[in-house]
């Protein structure tokens, strides 16, 4: 499996088609419109749409907003939901510079969601794109792991070694799955959170690595990080942060490690409960939910004071690409940002 910022064919996005409230839904949609935009000045952006209407819709409003059509395509796949990342394909790329999709049997999220359509995405994808698919033995999601493209991993135990995904499989027994189907070698192991804290914290998915720790570079890690200790994260984070400081590259070498500030004070989503007012929430919020592509990294920001300082941080660490900033507080509400909605493929050697 490549490094985020190894060069890229595309990204791959799912559109969002929820019923349930309009205004949500044209929430998201503009979020799409933006992200896909933004995107596709620099590189091919790959959509899938649950079906022919919102095919139709789609490409309407791209004419509408003058994308340029030959760098976006849509191809119809049934979906249940927008998370590609976790949902969708995993590419690798073999030593002749081929590519494939490995598919990782996403179940909800350890069954907290419905998912009968998302899980067939990769097999899909691979009839599509007539590329090998290649069905791992374990549950796993994309935003559980986050590689170097050297044969580092670095992902939570409360997310993969846990019984709603892997019932009865030991952190060995993972570990050689991950090692046989995306080539990794050396695995760094964050503990993560139970359920229950997880939800306490706006979290469904028992804490997936990418909002909490992401490689920059083969060796180099930002975490998630706030000095406020009346945060919820705090503990977790701490914790985390001494599990990194102990962690070592495929050659042995400590790894240099970037804090990156989580949204000062948090980020709250808030709905209108009919009879009692308004309800309130603590999101998942985290500035490491970026996505790098060729040119670009995206970063989530959420009209919070410490929105300019992630993105100058992320500037610094990625200086050949541009940082740009997605308003994502309406994704967020539901759990996740830039990097959860979309799955980067690799490009293909042509020599």
């Amino acid at each position: 499996m490549p490094a985020e910022w190894e060069r890229q064919d595309g990204i791959w996005l799912q559109w969002p088609h929820s019923t349930e409230s309009v205004g949500y839904h044209m929430k998201l949609e503009h979020i799409w419109l933006d992200l896909s935009y933004t995107l596709h000045q620099h590189e091919n952006v790959f959509i899938i749409v649950t079906d022919q209407k919102l095919k139709e819709h789609v490409e309407h409003l791209f004419k509408i907003f003058q994308f340029d059509q030959t760098k976006i395509s849509l191809d119809v796949i049934p979906t249940d939901d927008v998370w590609t990342r976790d949902n969708g394909p995993i590419f690798v790329v073999n030593d002749n510079g081929q590519l494939a999709i490995t598919d990782w049997n996403f179940n909800g999220w350890g069954d907290r969601f419905r998912y009968q359509k998302d899980q067939q995405v990769p097999a899909q994808l691979a009839k599509i794109l007539n590329i090998p698919l290649f069905t791992a033995p374990i549950i796993a999601e994309g935003g559980a792991i986050e590689v170097n493209g050297k044969g580092s991993m670095v992902a939570t135990l409360s997310s993969i070694v846990n019984d709603n995904r892997n019932p009865g499989k030991s952190q060995i027994e993972i570990e050689e799955v991950f090692s046989q189907y995306l080539g990794i070698t050396n695995f760094i192991w964050l503990t993560g959170a139970s359920g229950e804290e997880c939800e306490q914290m706006g979290d469904g998915t028992d804490y997936h690595v990418d909002i909490a720790a992401r490689f920059v570079n083969a060796s180099t890690i930002v975490y998630a990080w706030t000095d406020d200790r009346s945060d919820a994260h705090y503990p977790y984070l701490v914790r985390h942060y001494e599990e990194l400081k102990k962690a070592r590259t495929e050659t042995g070498k400590p790894f240099e490690l970037i804090p990156l500030p989580l949204p000062l004070k948090g980020v709250h989503a808030t709905w209108e409960k009919s009879c009692v007012g308004f309800e309130s929430k603590i999101t998942d919020a985290s500035y490491c939910n970026y996505l790098v592509t060729n040119k670009l990294v995206l970063v989530p920001v959420y009209g919070n004071v410490n929105d300019e300082q992630a993105k100058e941080i992320l500037g610094e660490l990625f200086p050949e690409r541009k940082v740009i900033g997605i308003p994502a507080l309406s994704v967020t509400e539901e759990g996740g940002a830039m990097h959860c909605i979309s799955q980067q493929q690799p490009a293909i050697k042509t020599t």
